[in-house]
């Protein structure tokens, strides 16, 4: 069984990665709506991050920093992408899964091991994700037309 620091940390970790993801395609950008969009979007990864720092080092925990090798191998696949001209459908699909995969990760391991007041600073966080979802979804809808 994970404890809840484990599992804290391992949110916090998704965080990082996001943030470092986004940082990735917004650097590759010029300036425009969809690069405004991206920066909005990891701001909010940063202000989570921050928050989940936050509550664990104020009630016993260390908090981890960086993203772990999984993210360090995720953010090199993006830097490998970014070499070429990627597309923004295909940086909004990318951001997209991410964001999927990882919101169903953390909610995963908060339902399973995380206990009420945990859940609590985390439900903020969670419904910020979705939306980051939406807005990926209405940005792809906007490239499309």
């Amino acid at each position: 069984m994970k404890s809840s620091f484990e599992v804290l940390n391992q949110i916090l970790k998704g965080e990082h990665m996001a943030i470092e993801q986004y940082q990735e395609y917004i650097d590759s950008l010029p300036s425009s709506p969809l690069r405004n969009h991206m920066v909005s979007i990891v701001t909010d990864h940063k202000n989570h991050a921050s928050r989940l720092a936050y509550f664990i080092q104020t009630n016993g925990g260390k908090a981890s920093e960086g993203t772990g090798l999984v993210g360090t191998l995720s953010i090199l696949g993006t830097k490998l992408k970014n070499l070429g001209e990627i597309k923004p459908l295909d940086m909004i699909d990318e951001l997209y899964s991410g964001e999927n995969k990882g919101l169903a990760k953390a909610k995963e391991l908060a339902s399973e091991y995380l206990s009420g007041s945990e859940k609590e600073i985390l439900a903020s966080i969670f419904n910020d994700e979705e939306n980051h979802l939406k807005q990926l979804i209405r940005l792809k809808e906007d490239l499309v037309q």
